[in-house]
């Protein structure tokens, strides 16, 4: 039920364990408890009080009915009239009849539309009419009464049912086949039934959890509540050894199974066909005779499905994020090495009017422990390579040791501040580099996306303000400027208790950069901006409820490098000349064009002929853009790999194969070949590494400039 992550990997040794049961008890002080240390050390340092009761109540209502499907508004508006400015006095008594009522209440309205889900497949459906179906209620009302419970919910099914005999029948003009059709009426039909059997089922343990954690979102959407279970499964996820699986972390969003991000070095990262934001609808292993569906089933329960044995395939049902069509995917299971998730370096030798050019990457996936110092030795090797300039691509990362964020921007600067953390007591504390001297003094670009958050955000910032660095990528980074801590709630803090009672994730502190700004809700602004699709699949932090304030406090000292500033308005303009002539910018934008029109209309019809239609504009497409790819001219460039292992042990590069021109697929894919050993640059990097190079030869123009300190 409720939104939270799993990494989608299986142990080579996975330590079995069995479900901690919370007795009634146990759940109203477990309540109680949260309560009142949610209110005492969260930052916000809002009491419970009428407020959050209302998002309390708001919350509880939105993870049991993401879809706004289930509930009528008569029901939410009673409730809303009961337990609104209400539900933090039960809170502090422990007591736990709102949440059974409500739930139950679920349970009842849910039975009612399953028994609607069978009676409307018994029917027959009109796929000539012109009708469309809002896919995403999370902000429209309830539907007022059954009348229109039964409309909305006729629709759907009529939804599920079109989608399978598109996926049935790829041409335009042949009918399923009927014995297909009614396998699959079975399966939407099995898929509420077993929704509707896992509500039924859940422990106090489940319903708890869902409660609580629709209490800590209503002070901001980063506090959960960790039932025993779901704590033993965070421990387990975050062991440091070798995993076999996928390689991918995933979440439950509104029904739907979505990727957070693909583990680098992993089959799913290897194979280039699913990526972060992505949608799992469906699984099939070996062996089996159709798909299990995915839609409404727990994570974990997903998980277990999607881990198998090393070298064995696995076909995901996957709907691509921005996109409404559905195509199918297959992956081989692999041992996901840690080695793989390191920081890696890369070196592009290239001709420039004549010259020859080095430039350097620095790829960190995330802030591990010990990651400034794998960075460290890469640096020393570029440097050792004579690169001209180096990018420091934090893309895909999405932070991690606050620590580590600091050391790796002491890197690149002498000793000074690097962020601001504030507590939930309103103190401030600056964290800087204290170690004289730099690492790499040399031309230096921070490439960023909408998935660079956290310490991706405390680096990109800090090399901005302090003028050391261009920032190129998206509109702007994720924006989550707050800090998480995990708080046990073991019988040293609750009498009489279990010794797991759980766990409380809570907001504690808030990063703000050198200059008093924060990155909370607004990220951090790319100095030269690259179109990008990810800007328009509203991701970032200042899209979810309750997501704490953007804010400033006082700016600290700190001395100006501007080694940035002077060249910006020429690397813009080359930029964008360049951009405007590049066929993939130009895919970009077409792109950006049709998700904004999603975004506008996110509704989807129920008309066969509109939607054969649409799939076949879809395909030719995007054939058209895989045919122009294979007949384009590459660069004659030389690709180096440098891992930390053999930087270290000074071997020479690994000389990698040219990129192969990127395939868009329209349907079913086929197991990609081996491209382990080739380098991946795709429109975003190859026009920031242009950037990197133009700044390169400005900053050789004009050195003054670029030393003015």
């Amino acid at each position: 039920m409720k939104r939270y992550i799993a990494i989608c990997v299986a142990l080579l040794f996975s330590p079995s364990f069995a479900q901690a049961e919370l007795s009634e008890d146990q759940c109203k002080k477990i309540t109680q408890t949260v309560g009142r240390l949610i209110s005492q050390i969260h930052y916000r340092q809002t009491g419970l009080n009428d407020e959050i009761a209302g998002h309390h109540l708001d919350r509880y209502l939105n993870l049991l009915d993401f879809s706004h499907m289930i509930f009528l508004q008569t029901d939410v508006d009673a409730l809303t009239k009961r337990y609104g400015t209400s539900l933090d006095d039960h809170v502090k008594m422990g007591n736990l009849r709102p949440s059974n009522e409500i739930y139950a209440l679920f349970l009842k309205r849910l039975t009612e539309r399953q028994q609607w889900v069978d009676e409307f497949l018994k029917g027959k459906f009109d796929f000539t009419k012109k009708e469309r179906f809002l896919t995403l209620r999370t902000k429209e009302l309830w539907p007022k009464d059954n009348a229109a419970a039964r409309k909305l919910w006729h629709s759907r099914i009529k939804l599920e049912v079109l989608n399978d005999i598109l996926a049935l029948d790829k041409s335009a003009t042949a009918k399923p086949d009927p014995k297909k059709l009614a396998a699959s009426h079975k399966k939407i039909s099995r898929r509420y039934d077993r929704l509707l059997k896992r509500m039924n089922a859940n422990e106090l343990d489940d319903k708890l959890e869902t409660y609580l954690s629709a209490l800590t979102r209503a002070f901001d959407p980063h506090s959960d509540y960790m039932s025993p279970i779901e704590a033993k499964n965070f421990d387990i996820n975050s062991i440091d050894m070798q995993l076999t699986g996928i390689g991918a972390v995933l979440t439950t969003d509104e029904g739907y199974t979505k990727i957070v991000r693909v583990m680098p070095g992993g089959p799913a990262g290897k194979s280039g066909l699913i990526h972060a934001n992505d949608k799992i609808i469906a699984v099939r292993n070996p062996g089996d005779r159709e798909a299990t569906d995915l839609i409404d089933m727990g994570i974990n329960d997903v998980v277990q499905l999607i881990r198998g044995k090393k070298d064995t395939i696995v076909e995901l049902t996957i709907i691509p994020a921005g996109k409404s069509e559905s195509k199918i995917i297959k992956i081989t299971r692999d041992v996901v090495k840690l080695e793989d998730s390191l920081a890696k370096a890369y070196v592009i030798e290239r001709k420039v009017n004549g010259k020859t050019e080095k430039l350097g990457i620095l790829n960190l996936p995330g802030f591990y422990s010990k990651c400034s110092d794998h960075c460290r030795i890469l640096l020393e090797r570029l440097k050792k390579e004579k690169v001209d300039g180096i990018v420091l691509d934090l893309r895909m990362n999405g932070g991690g040791i606050l620590q580590e964020s600091v050391n790796i921007a002491g890197l690149f600067i002498d000793v000074g501040p690097v962020v601001q953390v504030k507590d939930y007591r309103g103190k401030n504390k600056v964290l800087g580099d204290t170690q004289r001297g730099v690492v790499y003094d040399g031309p230096l670009v921070v490439a960023v996306s909408p998935m660079s958050a956290s310490a991706s955000e405390i680096v990109a910032a800090a090399l901005q303000d302090h003028g050391r660095a261009v920032i190129v990528g998206s509109q702007a980074t994720h924006g989550k400027g707050t800090v998480q801590q995990l708080l046990p709630l073991n019988r040293r803090i609750l009498a009489n208790l279990g010794e797991d009672s759980g766990r409380l994730k809570f907001t504690i502190s808030k990063f703000y950069r050198i200059n008093g700004s924060t990155t909370q809700r607004l990220g951090v602004l790319s100095d030269v901006e690259l179109p990008s699709i990810f800007d328009h699949l509203g991701m970032g932090e200042a899209k979810l409820p309750r997501a704490l304030e953007a804010d400033k406090i006082k700016k600290v000292t700190y001395k100006e490098l501007n080694r940035v500033e002077p060249f910006l308005t020429s690397l813009r303009k080359s930029s964008a000349k360049r951009v405007g002539k590049s066929p993939e910018f130009k895919n970009i934008n077409e792109d950006i064009v049709r998700a904004k029109k999603r975004q506008t209309d996110k509704t989807v019809s129920l008309n066969e002929a509109e939607r054969r239609k649409e799939r076949a504009d879809n395909k030719a497409r995007i054939e058209a853009r895989n045919k122009e790819r294979t007949s384009r001219k590459q660069p004659a460039e030389k690709y180096f790999e440098i891992s930390v292992k053999n930087a270290e042990a000074n071997k020479p590069l690994k000389k990698l194969d040219a990129p192969k021109p990127k395939k868009e697929q329209s349907d079913a894919s086929p197991i990609p070949q081996d491209d382990s050993n080739t380098f991946t640059l795709d429109a975003i990097l190859r026009e920031t590494l242009d950037i990197l190079s133009d700044y390169v030869r400005l900053r050789d123009v004009l050195p003054n400039v670029s030393r003015r300190e």
